[in-house]
């Protein structure tokens, strides 16, 4: 009975401690606006947020599926382990954001989107358009962009040593003071990008 009792609060406090505030995710879902808000865990999928706010907001763990962000301030999102397969995120501010332990993000769409001094870490996404975004001071670690669609994309002041962009297009795409491996500055040449004080290691 002791082991139970146990069990049970902590499980209670486990769940309290890592799920979404109820009157944050009331407030997102009435205006379409949540600064610093805490919506992990929150299901947010099948929806249509379209110049939604979320600065500064917690969405670790939420479910992003098959919705629509279009446009939206995404600023110092944390989107740790967030469910993103099929979600529209063109044209939105992502800076800062914590893109971390990501494998649910097919036929995601960060087109036209901002990842200034954004972090990418153990996210793996396939059929990914990342077309005009901008990459600036991006950190990444132990991501996979393979086939990824990156005609027109700007990467500055980044590694790259530690992306994977196997099969990506990079049409047009522009490379400035950034760190490439050499088998990948063949395939950027080849995409007829633009490369600029690249550094092909």
């Amino acid at each position: 009975m002791k082991y139970l009792l146990i069990l049970t609060l902590t499980l209670f406090f486990s769940s309290s401690l890592f799920s979404f505030e109820q009157a944050d995710l009331d407030k997102f879902l009435k205006t379409n606006d949540c600064q610093e808000c805490d919506l992990s865990n929150a299901d947010l999928s099948n929806k249509d947020f379209t110049n939604a706010n979320l600065s500064g907001s917690n969405l670790s763990n939420a479910n992003l599926s098959n919705s629509i962000f279009v446009k939206s301030n995404m600023w110092g999102v944390d989107l740790t382990g967030a469910n993103l397969i099929n979600t529209n995120l063109r044209a939105s501010n992502l800076t800062g954001a914590d893109i971390i332990d990501i494998d649910k993000c097919d036929n995601t769409t960060f087109k036209g989107v901002t990842f200034s001094n954004a972090t990418f870490e153990n996210v793996s996404c396939t059929n990914l358009s990342i077309w005009s975004a901008r990459f600036l001071e991006t950190t990444f670690e132990n991501t996979d962009f393979t086939n990824a669609g990156g005609a027109y994309a700007s990467f500055r002041d980044v590694d790259l040593s530690d992306l994977n962009i196997k099969g990506a297009i990079f049409w047009n795409t522009k490379f400035t003071d950034t760190i490439v491996k050499k088998e990948d500055c063949t395939h950027l040449k080849n995409e007829e990008a633009i490369l600029k004080n690249v550094e092909c290691k």
